[in-house]
């Protein structure tokens, strides 16, 4: 009976994967993905816990494509926001930071327009930064961590139909976001996708987000938005914005890939998958790598106050110009660049004056890519 025991002890040992650090993005990593929006019913990712399975996907299918290109965290807008951030990654809304240690990479936070649609420019961060891969991560493995992130906001910024129907109109508001993460690796063996099959560690990751909402009441100091309301959940005017969601994933690692293999999003039943992000294998045109869309040029942040980045998608390659007018059309900026396919520019603004400029970029015939308005700020 030893001999049979010793020979499974032996397979199970030589069958799991290890993930290292040297799965962690680094700078000028490019991480692609494609996006199945509406899965089949037939995937079950949310298998007993247990080793030696094997997670079939390949029947998915391919709605959208996304990137995550990783640079030097000191390349970005807001970096100076971040001190202690290696990385960062440029969205079509704003930026995300990131903290790389030999154990952890981790998320800082976060710098762009509001998540809940205020249209605000906000500067967010987890405290602390929240886990968001380690290692090494090994069969059993299990990680808890509890977050917060607080976000104060002027009512002067926000539109008047947020309060509408509210006993009054505070002079501030603090979104307050809790955030406890479950992690468990709970599983081992193999995951087949379109294009690939990998040995793979299964982390099965739980959040639970707890979202309210303080009002800065004179004489009173801040006061929890419920506990005014008497607990009604916000009154009905923030609709369902404060509250607690709960989020289940099941992530598919492999010991080589930077990306990972499969992140399924489970529905809220918990055994359907609602989406699937899924590692891109298959050989596509270049258009289809980078943000869809024609060639286009816009500016983060805007307004701006101490400095400005142009962001260029979906250029042929050619060679470029940057101008920048004032209101009365003189040329206050000018500048060339060879570009080919997606570009940023950074532009001070130390010498601007506080107003409306227009920006435009053309190609080396003259054809206008883009005529856009930037608004200058000044303290």
């Amino acid at each position: 009976m030893l001999l049979p025991l010793l020979s499974l002890l032996a397979f199970v040992a030589n069958a799991q994967i290890t993930i290292t650090n040297a799965t962690f993005p680094t700078a000028g990593d490019t991480l692609k993905y494609s996006i199945d929006a509406n899965p089949s019913s037939d995937i079950q990712v949310a298998t007993p816990p247990g080793g030696n399975q094997t997670w079939i996907l390949t029947g998915l299918s391919q709605n959208q494509t996304s990137q995550f290109i990783y640079k030097n965290a000191n390349t970005g807008i807001n970096s100076m926001s971040y001190p202690g951030a290696d990385l960062v990654v440029v969205g079509q809304t704003g930026e995300t930071y990131y903290n790389k240690t030999n154990q952890a990479f981790e998320v800082m936070g976060y710098a762009g327009a509001d998540p809940a649609g205020f249209g605000l420019n906000v500067i967010t961060k987890f405290q602390p930064s929240i886990l968001e891969r380690f290692a090494p991560m090994n069969f059993f493995d299990v990680k808890t961590q509890t977050s917060n992130l607080t976000l104060p906001i002027s009512t002067e910024q926000l539109p008047d139909s947020l309060f509408q129907g509210a006993p009054f109109i505070p002079d501030s508001i603090r979104i307050r976001s809790n955030t406890q993460r479950l992690e468990v690796v709970d599983g081992w063996g193999t995951c087949q996708i379109p294009g690939g099959t990998y040995p793979v560690l299964r982390q099965k990751r739980t959040d639970y987000t707890t979202t309210s909402m303080d009002v800065l009441v004179p004489f009173l100091g801040w006061i929890d938005i419920n506990q005014l309301l008497g607990g009604g959940g916000g009154g009905g005017f923030f609709g369902n914005f404060l509250g607690t969601d709960t989020t289940v994933t099941y992530r598919f690692l492999n010991n080589i890939a930077k990306e990972e293999i499969a992140v399924v999003t489970m529905d809220s039943d918990l055994s359907t998958a609602a989406s699937v992000r899924y590692k891109k294998n298959t050989t596509v045109a270049t258009d289809d790598l980078i943000a869809p869309g024609s060639a286009n040029i816009s500016a983060y942040p805007n307004p701006a106050i101490e400095r400005v980045r142009f962001d260029c998608v979906n250029l042929p390659q050619d060679r470029y110009t940057l101008k920048i007018f004032n209101i009365i059309g003189k040329a206050v900026f000018r500048q060339d660049y060879q570009i080919s396919g997606n570009y940023s520019i950074k532009v001070e603004l130390e010498n601007f004056n506080k107003g409306t400029y227009l920006y435009n970029l053309t190609d080396s015939k003259g054809n206008i890519i883009g005529t856009k308005r930037l608004v200058v700020l000044k303290p």
